[in-house]
């Protein structure tokens, strides 16, 4: 069964990673919510892609230079909605759907890690990134943790040499998925994770001309998941699955 996630929520007609997108993404059939973390100044978890307030508030500077209550001061440009905390977002939807936390920042893993451990939702939650050595002392330390390798610009493992690698050493990462960034796709990586039971996962798919073509064409090739940017097509995928 194909995971469906919403990337960021959704990233059309709302607010990337803002509670109205994450509701509109478990509305129309996410199976996961994801989203990214940042840490402010003053040590405060917020859901926000890019490391600076510019592109998606009314705000502007780094997030890790503001403080908290600063950011407050800001809403986002379309939907005029507050920037969430990752709290915030986990005891919202904590009923309702699962999670991948993506960690944007270095250093930034025993946070998220202990929160999510806290409140006891680390059974829910998929702990994703890009530098695999963070993921792997995850893994170390709560061995129940679920991780996630975003390798299309990962800082310890490429691509190319994860196709070479042998399957002893991969099973030794202890991974529970990798994502993938959809015109990377080949079979190649998908059999590889498979073979090593691990998910495949794929994502941007904004900016095809026919998105959905794209987005069967890696389900015939057995892709484990979507994340997708329009939550519209979440319900149209499902409904093309069960014809097919």
């Amino acid at each position: 069964m194909l995971l469906k996630i919403g990337h960021r929520g959704t990233l059309v007609d709302f607010d990337e990673n803002t509670i109205g997108a994450f509701k509109k993404a478990v509305e129309y059939g996410a199976d996961y919510i994801e989203f990214d973390i940042h840490r402010t100044k003053d040590g405060q978890l917020i859901v926000m892609h890019d490391k600076s307030l510019n592109r998606t508030t009314t705000g502007s500077g780094l997030i890790k230079n503001c403080y908290f209550s600063e950011i407050l001061n800001y809403e986002t440009k379309i939907k005029h909605e507050h920037i969430p905390r990752l709290f915030e977002i986990l005891d919202k939807f904590r009923d309702e759907v699962n999670f991948i936390i993506e960690l944007k920042e270095e250093g930034i893993r025993e946070y998220v890690l202990n929160l999510v451990n806290e409140i006891g939702l680390l059974n829910k939650c998929v702990l994703s990134g890009r530098r695999l050595n963070d993921l792997i002392l995850i893994k170390n330390s709560f061995p129940e943790a679920k991780i996630c390798y975003n390798i299309t610009k990962g800082h310890d493992l490429r691509l190319k040499d994860f196709l070479k690698l042998e399957n002893l050493k991969i099973k030794q990462f202890n991974l529970d998925m990798i994502s993938l960034k959809s015109k990377f796709i080949i079979p190649e990586f998908i059999d590889k994770c498979q073979k090593n039971e691990i998910l495949a996962l794929s994502w941007d798919f904004l900016y095809y001309q026919n998105p959905l073509e794209e987005i069967k064409s890696l389900i015939n090739l057995g892709i484990d998941g979507i994340l997708f940017d329009d939550y519209k097509k979440i319900p149209i995928i499902k409904q093309w699955e069960k014809k097919d």
